[in-house]
């Protein structure tokens, strides 16, 4: 009895705990192990989505001059209705400084442990679309060999509206 009551137990957890990956199916790809990403939010109002990630330097160095592009220089996404979201339609801000800017965000440091916060804006997103199928983000640093041929990668990440 013992046995068959520690063999449901298990089999509950292991269904249990892949129905919360199943529910949760953010796949997100840095391209350098020292540098992880979280999606905290990504939220709709209208035809504009912005969506805030965290990111964090696991590493033993801190990293200086990173700088994230915008829709002019490489970074895109893809909505779950086949729409492309380019140029002016993505900019990128790093934690509270400067406005949304197209181009590029200023370059910025990431300590070792410290969060940075770093926020997309997409325009013209219609109402009818529920999630971000992909995010590509071109980060640039020469310490962690990030470029355009090397870029973040987030796949799937549900729109919250109001």
């Amino acid at each position: 009895m013992k046995k068959v009551l520690l063999l449901l137990l298990v089999a509950m957890f292991v269904f249990g705990s892949q129905n919360i990956s199943a529910q949760d199916g953010i796949k997100i790809v840095t391209n350098h192990p020292d540098l992880k990403i979280k999606v905290k939010r990504c939220a709709a109002s209208g035809k504009t989505v912005i969506l805030d990630l965290v990111l964090n330097n696991i590493g033993v160095n801190d990293v200086e001059d990173v700088h994230v592009n915008g829709g002019w220089f490489g970074s895109e996404a893809y909505d779950d209705e086949g729409n492309i979201y380019q140029g002016d339609a993505l900019t990128v801000k790093v934690a509270n400084k400067q406005n949304y800017i197209s181009n590029y965000t200023d370059d910025f440091n990431i300590p070792t442990g410290v969060p940075i916060k770093l926020s997309v804006c997409i325009e013209g997103v219609p109402q009818s679309v529920e999630s971000i199928a992909r995010l590509k983000l071109i980060f640039v640093n020469s310490a962690w060999s990030l470029d355009r041929d090397k870029p973040v990668r987030i796949n799937n990440i549900p729109i919250s509206r109001d």
